[in-house]
């Protein structure tokens, strides 16, 4: 599937990914989180970056419960301004609706990126180089510069397309987990 710009794939995979029965898309998540957990497991991870999912992305709930219940620090993001700020977040009361409706942590014990060992990324589009599109914002491209740990993709298999035009600002995540495969660009 090849499409001219990232304003066209932006759409038409953000069509496709809502188009997800929601029965699908429940085993979907339950796969990808499966996968995703098997990682942190695999590699004794102590502290993760997640995002509140919200509409048709990944879900990343059951992700955030598993933490809470085996001790991963886990941070959120919040939006101030142009830039995402980290916050450690103990339990899902902590969040409230941000920027664009977006669950985020209001304050509290402020996180770092360098200090995060996983940092799970959405995204509408992603290619086999583990290039990515999101929303546009360019924010998790800003956060994903000084980034110490791994930043894993997690993407429905519809999201997977072959190649993504990048540009220089444009961060290359470390690994995509989909509801059928990983993708290792390490």
């Amino acid at each position: 599937m090849f499409f001219m710009n990232k304003k066209n794939i932006r759409e038409k995979m953000l069509q496709i990914r809502n188009n997800i029965k929601k029965e699908v898309k429940n085993q979907k998540d339950e796969k990808i989180t499966e996968t995703f957990i098997g990682l942190l497991l695999k590699n004794n991870i102590k502290s993760v970056l997640l995002y509140a999912s919200f509409g048709s992305e990944v879900d990343t709930w059951r992700i955030f419960q598993f933490c809470l219940e085996n001790s991963i620090k886990t941070a959120f993001p919040k939006v101030m301004g142009t830039q995402l700020e980290l916050y450690w977040v103990k339990d899902k009361e902590e969040l409230f609706p941000g920027y664009k409706s977006i669950f985020e942590p209001k304050n509290g014990l402020k996180a770092f990126i360098e200090e995060i060992d996983v940092i799970a990324v959405p995204g509408i589009a992603f290619d086999y180089k583990c290039f990515r599109i999101g929303y546009g914002g360019g924010y998790y491209d800003r956060v994903l510069e000084n980034k110490k740990g791994v930043a894993v993709g997690l993407a429905y298999e519809e999201q997977i397309i072959d190649e993504i035009p990048i540009e220089p600002h444009d961060k290359r995540l470390d690994l995509i987990i989909t509801d059928e495969r990983m993708i290792s660009c390490v």
